[in-house]
């Protein structure tokens, strides 16, 4: 019978990917005036337990930021603090997709893509029109107690 192996994880390598972004995000890049709204994704990542590490309901909860400028927050630290907790080191990192509605005309018809879309007048920014589409398209709300916002993805038009 061969040895047995111990299970790999992908918390750490997802920890580095995550600090890395956190600490050196990309440049943002104006939406030039001639193109249409320009669209914004959020990409959820969540943390599926394991049932030999079932986490209290309290332990779901991330601890939320002090009221600080978005600039300022200290997310590195959330995200070591929440990476490094015993059920979700048990745990399997799962990515959030959908799938688009069919539409005739519609080019994206049926594609599976992350929630998100088009950028409205009274969006904030990227980030407000990312967590706005998402929950209106897969009712998840995006705030200070169940996420933690890590940076943005390379932008591109």
């Amino acid at each position: 019978m061969p040895p047995k192996r111990e299970a790999t994880t992908l918390i750490p390598h997802l920890k580095s990917v995550l600090l890395d972004l956190c600490h050196h995000p990309y440049p943002y890049v104006p939406n030039p005036p001639e193109l249409n709204k320009r669209a914004s994704v959020a990409l959820i990542i969540r943390i599926n337990p394991h049932y030999s590490h079932w986490p209290q309901p309290q332990d779901y909860l991330i601890k939320p930021q002090p009221s600080v400028h978005p600039a300022h927050a200290d997310h590195a630290a959330r995200i070591e603090e929440y990476l490094n907790k015993d059920w979700v080191q048990a745990g399997t990192p799962e990515v959030l997709f959908i799938k688009r509605a069919s539409r005739k005309g519609d080019r994206w018809t049926g594609h599976v893509a992350l929630p998100g879309g088009r950028r409205d007048p009274e969006d904030a920014d990227d980030r407000a029109a990312a967590v706005r589409e998402t929950e209106e398209e897969v009712g998840i709300v995006l705030d200070d107690t169940t996420c933690i916002p890590i940076g943005n993805l390379p932008q591109r038009y």
